[in-house]
């Protein structure tokens, strides 16, 4: 069966009230719109020669009280540490903060009616800027150790920073409020509700979002419900639910186009049904314009936001279709869920705006998944199967039977498994008993390595850095070079070079990762006295390894003619005595 292949979501910020939301196309134009009417605020593209992959974060304010005088401002992260602002209303850049957070920022968030603004990067400093000016006005250490994600509360008040440890901190001065004791695997997302009292954390290809419940007063953290997906997510959204201190509500985004909806009691581990809401495209056409696959005539939601928490329902913002031409909905969910098998899925035909395309209305549907009976059928093992994942079931299918299909985008196809049993040699054997060879494990897609390889190099992690550079695919190895700084060129390089002086597997690994810096990054490397001397060494040990290779040819050679005498002499016996 074919698989379903995703491609990596745009890059999408909302002002914080929603009325507008820039979007990155594919091209690497960033597109303003707005959600009331559709319309295009403002368009722009660096012209410094940044491609879209450049770019790592983004946040969208709109500053000023004034309706006639407010204008829209768009800060925007990059992988090499740059922070760079845009003016919206005239698609003009506003002012450029070179190098503030060497290894990429993580993390921007506006502050105090957008004039400060928030920034995090993968080393661990957080600062605060001017937004007019784009100075910095302070600054703190937000963690010690290299970190992979960060988000900031609703209220401005606190920051959480996931690395190999999860943390609350003030946004005010970085202190330390309550940091988790154990160590976590590589967290690619985190999300905090306004008043820190529920985290969200997703880890590296996980499909499914954790929960934590943080209590202030004793300074810790307790685990909450595992909240599953049919995909990764790629963004969350938690909020409290107003006039209700006990329950919060949770918004996701998967990869896969999807957009997920729980509401949760605070302190609770039950398992929780969602919402999901989906958007069915009106012909094939429509159904190509998303991120995504046309897979069962769907249109990707390319984006979501909480609009409005009433006790009753919540009202969510819907981004769907085309990064070129967006629609843009308003769906009111309510809270009750009732868990009769025979609710499949309640549709809402909207209304659309302004700018919406000829082709017609999307469909969006709001299905309701009633609670799968739990299978005893075994299942392969998965991103859910993992000792924090707790006793999880697939949601957004209807049958028990979907419990046990892993729907796992790396999981070989039937023909590769078939392939791997090697049954024609079985049938030339006559049925010759044979172990079953273990699957074959696919290699991780090029956001993966990008993080994880960033993440070997600032921490120093040696095995970290060895399963980066098994990686075999030349288009990974080539985009994954591409984003280093210089200091984690140089890093790389002295690493790689170590590895080429053994011998074995991890040699003909290593040499495409040289091979790569070196097309690459010539310039920065030769600017370096410390990598000269690296190269100097590299130039040595070549050398040695070609001496080296005389010799072996050469005894290979008379190998080969001893081999062709001997063969001479048996041919000779055959003839005289047969």
């Amino acid at each position: 069966m074919k698989k379903e292949i995703l491609k990596s979501p745009p890059i999408t910020a909302f002002t914080p009230d929603g009325d507008y939301l820039a979007i990155f196309s594919s091209n690497g134009t960033l597109k303003i719109w707005s959600t009331r009417d559709g319309s295009l605020l403002a368009e722009w593209k660096d012209l410094d020669g940044k491609d879209d992959f450049g770019y790592s974060c983004m946040a969208c304010c709109l500053l000023g009280k004034k309706r006639k005088s407010s204008y829209c401002l768009v800060a925007i992260g990059t992988n090499n540490g740059d922070v760079l602002a845009v003016n919206a209303s005239n698609g003009e850049k506003k002012w450029v903060s070179t190098g503030c957070h060497p290894g990429g920022v993580i993390g921007l968030s506006f502050a105090n009616e957008g004039r400060r603004l928030h920034t995090v990067g993968s080393n661990g400093m957080a600062s605060e800027m001017d937004t007019e000016t784009g100075n910095i006005i302070k600054e703190f250490k937000a963690s010690k150790k290299s970190i992979s994600s960060s988000a900031f509360s609703l209220d401005e008040k606190y920051l959480a920073v996931a690395g190999k440890k999860l943390k609350i901190l003030s946004a005010d001065d970085g202190d330390e409020l309550i940091v988790h004791p154990d160590k976590l695997d590589p967290v690619k997302l985190v999300s905090i509700s306004d008043d820190a009292k529920t985290i969200l954390t997703s880890e590296l290809g996980a499909k499914h979002l954790q929960v934590w419940w943080c209590d202030m007063s004793a300074g810790k953290f307790s685990r909450g419900p595992v909240l599953s997906m049919n995909h990764p997510p790629f963004v969350s959204e938690c909020r409290n639910v107003s006039n209700q201190e006990d329950s919060v509500v949770v918004l996701s985004v998967s990869v896969s186009g999807a957009a997920y909806l729980w509401k949760l009691k605070v302190l609770s581990e039950d398992e929780v049904i969602p919402t999901k809401v989906s958007v069915k495209a009106n012909d094939n056409q429509s159904a190509e314009e998303n991120h995504g696959s046309a897979k069962k005539n769907r249109v990707s939601v390319l984006a979501s936001k909480i609009h409005r928490i009433g006790d009753n329902e919540v009202s969510v913002l819907v981004t769907h279709g085309s990064v070129d031409l967006p629609q843009h909905s308003l769906l009111d969910i309510g809270y009750t869920v009732k868990e009769d098998a025979n609710t499949a899925h309640e549709n809402k035909t909207l209304q659309q705006n302004d700018g919406v395309s000829e082709q017609g209305p999307h469909e969006i549907e709001q299905v309701i998944t009633p609670k799968s009976k739990k299978s005893k059928k075994k299942r392969a093992a998965s991103d859910l199967d993992s000792p924090t994942a707790g006793d999880v079931s697939d949601v957004g299918n209807g049958d028990a039977s979907d419990v046990v299909f892993n729907d796992d985008l790396n999981e070989p196809s039937m023909g590769e498994k078939l392939a791997s049993l090697n049954l024609a040699d079985q049938n030339e054997d006559g049925g010759r008993e044979q172990e079953d060879p273990s699957v074959p494990v696919i290699p991780p897609s090029a956001d993966s390595v990008q993080v994880l390889l960033k993440q070997a190099l600032h921490a120093d992690d040696h095995a970290l850095l060895l399963e980066c550079l098994y990686t075999k695919d030349d288009k990974v190895i080539s985009k994954s070079i591409a984003q280093l700084n210089s200091s984690d060129v140089l890093k790389l390089l002295h690493s790689v070079i170590s590895f080429i002086q053994s011998r074995g597997a991890i040699l003909v690994c290593a040499l495409p990762w040289l091979r790569g810096l070196l097309l690459q990054h010539a310039s920065k490397i030769m600017s370096q006295e410390s990598s000269l001397l690296a190269l100097n060494s590299l130039y040595q040990l070549i050398e040695a390894r070609i001496s080296t290779f005389q010799s072996a040819l050469l005894l290979s050679s008379s190998l080969d003619f001893l081999y062709t005498g001997v063969s001479a002499l048996l041919f000779s016996f055959h003839t005289l005595h047969g």
